[in-house]
């Protein structure tokens, strides 16, 4: 019994799989920490839609589940009112998040920090698992794969969409759950591993059921297999999708609903015919550190994955031993995916027909799990380039290098730099492929430098980006819920709340009260609509009451009124320092209720309830 709690008594394939597991996690938590993250320090994890618009929605999750659980179907803190079914189903469905509850608002930037380097952990052991399952790999081979799946490109530029990385952590165990169903008859790691990601997340499951179809193809061809037995595999292949889907439906049936009455009346908009930039630039994004915030509105797809994976790749489209039809599948599969990353229709078909705002070519992770799956399934420390192989995959590498730096000029992604030491590390890589199989330290000597390449590319592109301190943030939130601490809290009594300053659209969730902005991608179409009219900022995806008067205070049931002080105008966080509008019409109007050293609570006498009749001349 003892044996199989001891670390020093377990199998060498377990400890690598820890290793595969906390590995990811160490170097990550490390790299945080040197940048003085919260916990360790003022600064913190926030950045862009992270700190917009994802850490309001945590907030909300918090006060839902711990103390109004009906507000996952209805929440007068979306806007005006809207559902939220279709919110949780996009944003707030992942399991990991309840790992956020001991945390209070206040310091909800130290608990994400904390559960993006466990999403790295995860995604590392994920793909150590699967491959071990399928013994394509074993013992300390593990974390060397471990690191360039969870490292690749797509991961660290979305590390801050916590809400997307479920996908890519489930999507080896999907795969081998498959495997295991097609050639054992055990479908229940492929249901219930395809069920969880449509419920985690349905976008990315989408996707991931698109490359399911590809992928299934390219599995008929690893034997000579009779028609029958094609038969029995693709049965079991659709009845496992089915079943899966079928297990959702109570998320993505009434989420397919919602959205068609938000972001689904834009499908299909501005469709082109063509490619969305020279093809041959995406070579550029093989290499690493190539992402930065010019790329996030409309770059180039995130596909790094480090230089072993491209060299096995040749290898295995060169080797013999592997049967012509794998290999033209692969190819051809390889192709859609690439073609699919920079041709608009099929871009915009893996997108749900529906061109994404900000963060293009969401699925290019499908890319990366696809080209790394291929080279675990034939790698190993005693693999060998002919010279042939050698020397024309060192031509074409050239070519490539050539190229690049001759556009260095014209992509906003690469330096010279990047080129060089990605350059390096590649040559280095492929000198040692040619190098006789027994030399000591060789699998060592490899794993380090893939290590090296890879945690240099993650610690460059995250450098790219500015942060918000961890002061500011807190600075503000806990001003906020100082004043709103004083609003009164009975489940009969409706009202909404206007502020004149503000952080995000979101906060009416991390303040607990029914405000009138909102920012969401299954925000109702209405909403927008009645916000216009009152010439409020609005759009497809956020509402904002930031700049209300008298009459539509009182029309939309504003009885409180939130403005900052005055206090600490050039302090980073204070109310003050984040005002939106100024509300003077309100002086002699509203009666103070309220007053802490940075806000101001007063109440509008005249604000109307939430139903009220009206003559039909109004």
């Amino acid at each position: 019994m003892f044996k199989n709690i001891n670390p020093l008594k377990w199998r060498t394939s377990t400890k690598a799989l820890w290793m595969s597991f906390l590995l990811p996690m160490v170097i990550m938590l490390t790299y945080f920490a040197s940048r003085h993250m919260a916990p360790f320090g003022s600064s913190s994890i926030l950045t862009v839609d992270l700190g917009q618009q994802y850490i309001d929605f945590y907030a909300g999750f918090r006060q839902t589940i711990l103390h109004d659980p009906l507000r996952i179907f209805y929440d007068f803190s979306k806007g005006l009112g809207g559902e939220t079914y279709g919110d949780w189903a996009y944003y707030l469905l992942s399991p990991t998040n309840f790992l956020l509850l001991p945390f209070s608002n206040v310091h909800l930037p130290a608990a994400i920090l904390l559960l993006t380097v466990l999403k790295y952990g995860l995604a590392g052991w994920s793909f150590a698992f699967a491959i071990r399952k399928m013994h394509w790999q074993i013992g300390w081979r593990l974390p060397l794969f471990a690191i360039s799946y969870a490292f690749m490109g797509w991961f660290v530029a979305n590390d801050l969409n916590l809400l997307w990385l479920d996908a890519a952590i489930l999507l080896p165990l999907i795969i081998t759950g498959l495997e295991n169903y097609l050639t054992h008859e055990k479908g229940w790691p492929f249901v219930v591993a395809l069920t969880a990601v449509i419920i985690v997340n349905y976008y990315m499951a989408y996707m991931i059921g698109f490359f399911l179809i590809l992928y299934f193809i390219w599995r008929l061809t690893w034997q000579p297999y009779r028609f029958k037995q094609r038969l029995t595999m693709l049965r079991r292949f659709l009845l496992g999708g089915i079943v899966s889907i079928g297990l959702a439906t109570i998320v993505w049936l009434p989420t397919a609903y919602t959205l068609m009455n938000s972001k689904g009346q834009h499908m299909l908009a501005n469709l082109s015919w063509k490619f969305e930039y020279q093809p041959a630039d995406i070579l550029g994004k093989l290499f690493l550190g190539t992402f930065n915030f010019e790329q996030m509105p409309s770059g180039l797809p995130n596909i790094f994955i480090g230089s072993l994976p491209i060299i096995i790749l040749w290898f295995f489209f060169t080797l013999r031993n592997i049967r012509w039809q794998t290999r033209v599948v692969a190819f051809v599969i390889t192709a859609i995916l690439v073609i699919s990353m920079m041709y608009a229709p099929l871009n915009l078909l893996w997108h749900g027909f529906q061109f994404p705002v900000w963060y293009p070519y969401r699925f290019s992770y499908l890319f990366s799990f696809w080209i790394l799956w291929l080279v675990a399934s034939i790698w190993s420390p005693y693999l060998r380039l002919s010279w042939y192989q050698f020397l024309t995959l060192l031509i074409l590498a050239s070519g490539v290098f050539i190229y690049l730096f001759s556009r260095i000029g014209d992509l906003n992604f690469i330096t010279a730099a990047q080129l060089y030491i990605g350059g390096g590390f590649f040559i280095v890589l492929l000198l040692l492929h040619i190098l006789p199989a027994k030399i000591k330290f060789w699998l060592p000597a490899v794993t380090l430098i893939v290590i090296g390449e890879m945690t240099t590319s993650t610690v460059w592109t995250l450098n790219n980006f500015s942060y918000l301190t961890n002061t500011e943030y807190q600075t503000y939130i806990r001003s906020l819920n100082n004043i709103t601490k004083h609003l009164p809290k009975s489940s009969t009594d409706f009202y909404r709340v206007a502020q004149s300053f503000q952080r995000t659209k979101g906060d009416p969730l991390q303040g607990n009260y029914q405000g009138a902005s909102t920012f969401s991608s299954a925000l109702e179409h209405q909403q927008s609509d009645i916000m216009a009219a009152f010439g409020q900022p609005e759009g497809d995806n956020y509402i904002a009451y930031s700049s209300g008067t008298l009459m539509t205070d009182s029309l939309l049931g504003m009885r409180y009124l939130l403005q900052p002080t005055g206090n600490q105008p050039t302090v980073s966080g204070t109310p003050t320092n984040m005002q939106t509008y100024s509300r003077s019409d309100t002086n002699g109007n509203y009666q103070l209720v309220n007053q802490t050293k940075q806000a101001i609570l007063s109440q509008n006498p005249n604000a109307l309830p939430l139903g009220f009749a009206a003559s039909d001349n109004v």
